[in-house]
């Protein structure tokens, strides 16, 4: 007898059973009875060396015919679960799409007819719902019965399909019952169809069972042709990324980092990488930031890879996700494109990941499991003995002193492909300007460029028109009542809105507490800048922020009509800061850098860093030189003069060494505990009790601290932020993991983050 620790959905724990099957492997799913139920269970591990104290219930059945999972997928799954401090069950539900996880269904169907057909307005209905498949009657039945059925005209056939013709009485006893019994109708169908009380005499009779049944993953719904041709034409690479592609392959080390200038060819450097693992039956993943999953990288890859390539992103349906999954699992398709979640799909002989614009704070997960797709593909390669590429313009400082430290091999590139020229970059100090939206400088290149027929993107990462609104007479601004936030104010549909919990609602024009109409607009967003654009040029203009995106094909129509030049000026937020390629954009201007500098966040210097450069990068793609204008109040700052000097080096050395003094990450490794309520009172003295119970001498704590938003979708929030060396981290995880479940109170929600991004 072998015993299993298994998983049953929905559960918090494992849970052992045992059988005395041979075949049983780690991933496969099974039968088992939990709570004198039926439930699923997925084989986590086989127990070896344990006593038990308690009856072990036997597997009931292995479910062959249902998907089933790796030893190192579900060894991936483990370790998130004990890295990122989460429970299993979310990692599965957020590693597993919906489409492909076991589901049930409760139904009815006849039962104990004891080979008599029973004249009842039940059971004829049931006759006149079954099919039963060619293959299966005729194992039941010979080919001459069958035959002579269908001359009778007993039989009618549908595809594949045999079912018994309606209104014919005189039809073989055998053959009716056959049908009767194979039958079953769904729960809630049979319910809207016939009364309660006469279900239930059924019931009581024997002639009707209701009973729980799985539901099978349908193979034959989610197959379908895949056309795996692959563009026989490759871009020609130059020498540079020759040299690159030629030592990843031949390499013995399995993590690399590319550094290249923003335009230098990066992305041919990849394509080339995953056509010749395709070439020696390997598969790749690739993963791009949400936002830079544009239509041109799609068109791309199907260009590439024609139907070979799987696209996962957030905007499938449960069951366009399921078939691609599906067409993974079995080798059809073996180049994935996709987001973060497309981490775990189900790659065969996986070669390599690659991880694009590495630096994006979208990889990591904003909910529990709050892990890092970065960090989760660095392991999921060690597992599956693949190797792991990550690139960017301006690598994450973590990234790239782990490149020089020699963890991952470094690759760098600072000119851009066949020696397209960078990008001039101006800075302009506000202080001395007039007007406070456009500076004499912005406006003169605007000019320029529209004259040359030459296009322009503008930047500035602040969502709506205005993101204060407040009253003249008694001074009251309109705040969120949910969250400790002012509201933005939306022009486009004159509205009110939070950008923290997503409430909306119509502003009416006047204070909403002493109904004074004398309103002041202040805090200006994208919408306020795109209305000054308009008064002073008379061009075509296309907004891209977090609220026109979400129309439907908006980001295909937007990318195709601005390359085709049906738009002159594109102004918008950090969604335009990269993934777009368009040659005649040769302006781009930064509206104000500062908003982006003044988060009070140890990586704001990095991010502002990023997003300038990013967004910069956007212009002279093509053969016409760019140039940037960036408009600041604190122009001697040393992250604008580094932007300005267009180093990436000399802002790491100048942030590396900030970090080392202050500790922080790559020198240290940091965790965040929120602590939440819908209750103010009691909070406090929550917190504190939490920050006695996880002192511990191997880590610095800090807090407990009101969270810079203090309240959230009515949830009132504080933080302790821990510090420490990584290893001792590592090992502290476990004290903190068994303190926390010590002091658990249903008043209170708690969320660990381990290797925080957002800390507001």
């Amino acid at each position: 007898m072998r015993y299993y620790s298994v998983y049953i959905e929905k559960t918090k724990d494992f849970y052992t059973y045992a059988s005395d099957e041979e075949s049983i492997n780690v991933g496969d799913r099974v039968l088992v009875s939990f709570r004198n139920k039926d439930k699923v269970g997925l084989i986590i591990e086989e127990e070896k060396d344990k006593e038990y104290t308690f009856k072990v219930l036997k597997i009931k059945k292995v479910l062959y015919e249902e998907l089933s999972f790796s030893k190192k997928f579900i060894k991936l799954l483990l370790w998130i679960r004990d890295y990122y401090m989460s429970p299993f069950d979310q990692v599965f539900s957020t590693a597993v799409p919906s489409g492909v996880k076991i589901k049930y269904e409760d139904i009815y169907r006849p039962k104990n007819l004891s080979g008599t057909l029973i004249k009842d307005e039940i059971l004829e209905y049931f006759l006149k719902k079954s099919l039963v498949r060619k293959k299966t009657l005729v194992d039941r039945f010979t080919k001459n019965k069958i035959q002579e059925y269908l001359d009778n005209n007993y039989l009618k056939v549908q595809d594949s399909w045999y079912g018994l013709q309606e209104d014919v009485e005189d039809v073989d006893l055998e053959l009716k019952l056959y049908f009767q019994e194979r039958v079953e109708i769904g729960k809630a169908t049979l319910e809207k169809k016939f009364d309660k009380k006469t279900i239930e005499n059924h019931l009581k009779n024997g002639t009707l069972i209701l009973e729980r049944k799985i539901k099978s993953f349908n193979e034959e719904k989610l197959k379908k042709d895949i056309e795996k041709e692959v563009c026989k034409e490759d871009t020609k690479l130059n020498s540079e990324q020759e040299r690159i592609k030629s030592g990843i392959e031949t390499s013995n080390k399995r993590h690399f980092l590319i550094r290249g200038v923003t335009g230098s060819g990066k992305t041919e450097i990849y394509i080339q990488l995953i056509k010749r693992a395709l070439e020696n039956g390997k598969g790749s993943i690739f993963l791009v930031p949400e936002i830079s999953l544009t239509p041109q990288m799609v068109k791309r890859f199907k260009k590439e890879f024609g139907e070979g390539v799987a696209i996962l992103h957030s905007r499938l349906s449960n069951i366009e996700r399921a078939k691609e999954w599906y067409s993974i699992y079995t080798g059809d398709k073996r180049v994935v494109l996709g987001v973060r979640s497309a981490i775990f799909a189900p790659v065969k002989n996986l070669e390599y990941i690659i991880v694009d614009e590495e630096h994006e704070n979208s990889y990591k997960q904003d909910s529990t499991p709050r892990y890092n797709a970065k960090y989760v593909a660095i392991k999921k390669a060690e597992l599956e003995n693949a190797k792991v590429v990550l690139g960017s313009a301006t690598p994450s400082i973590e990234s790239y002193y782990y490149a020089k430290k020699g963890i991952f091999q470094l690759f760098e590139i600072d000119h851009r492909y066949k020696d397209a020229k960078l990008p001039e970059i101006e800075i302009v100090d506000m202080k001395e300007e007039k007007d406070s939206f456009f500076s004499e400088k912005l406006l003169e290149e605007i000019r320029g460029a529209l004259l040359r027929k030459e296009q322009i993107i503008l930047l500035l990462n602040r969502k709506g028109y205005s993101t204060l609104v407040q009253c003249q007479e008694c001074g009251h601004m309109e705040e969120c009542e949910h969250c400790s936030i002012k509201l933005n104010y939306y022009a486009s549909n004159n509205s009110l809105k939070c950008n923290y919990c997503g409430i909306s609602k119509r502003f009416l024009g006047h204070c909403s507490k002493c109904g004074s109409k004398n309103i002041s607009f202040s805090g200006r967003g994208v919408e306020r800048v795109e209305e000054e654009l308009r008064k002073r040029f008379p061009v075509n203009i296309i907004r891209v922020d977090g609220d026109v995106s979400k129309e439907k094909n908006f980001y295909e129509n937007m990318y195709n009509d601005f390359w085709g030049g049906k738009y002159d000026i594109m102004i918008g937020t950090q969604m335009i800061s990269r993934g777009l390629h368009f040659p005649n954009v040769t302006l781009v201007g930064v509206i104000n850098a500062d908003t982006i500098m003044s988060i009070p966040d140890f990586r704001s210097g990095e991010r502002t860093y990023q997003m300038i450069t990013q967004v910069a990068g956007r212009a002279g793609r093509g053969e016409k030189k760019g140039k940037v204008i960036i408009q600041t109040y604190q122009p001697e700052n040393y992250i604008i003069e580094k932007i300005q000097e267009n180093s990436y080096i000399n802002f790491y050395e100048k942030e590396i060494e900030k970090r080392e003094i202050l500790f922080y990450p790559p020198f240290s490794k940091v965790i965040n505990i929120g602590i939440s309520s819908n209750e103010e009172y009691g909070l406090e003295e929550y917190c504190h009790l939490v920050f006695k119970e996880i002192e511990h001498e191997k880590v610095e704590l800090y807090g407990p601290m009101k969270s810079l938003v203090y309240k959230v979708k009515g949830r009132y929030r504080c933080n302790i932020f821990i510090k420490g060396d990584r290893r001792e981290i590592n090992e502290y995880k476990v004290f903190l993991e068994n303190k926390l479940k010590k002091i658990e109170n249903k008043k209170y929600r708690i969320v660990v983050d381990v290797d925080p991004i957002n800390l507001i």
